[in-house]
């Protein structure tokens, strides 16, 4: 059980981060360059929440010897 509930919380947190990357693609449509892209990514709680989210993923698949 604690196995899926990680496993949707990873889910979720990469879902959440992923969307804000997309949201921020926009800024090349406004105009904005590729180092600003990517200091948006770096200096953002909610774009970096997909480390935790594939943790959270990786170590629930994990088999325990």
């Amino acid at each position: 059980m604690f196995k899926l509930i990680r496993i949707i919380l990873g889910i979720n947190l990469i879902s959440y981060s992923l969307i804000f990357y997309i949201m921020y693609l926009n800024l090349f449509g406004l105009g904005y360059s590729l180092w600003y892209y990517l200091l948006q990514i770096i200096t953002h709680l909610e774009t970096l929440l997909i480390i935790p989210g594939m943790y959270f993923i990786y170590t629930a698949l994990q088999k325990k010897v």
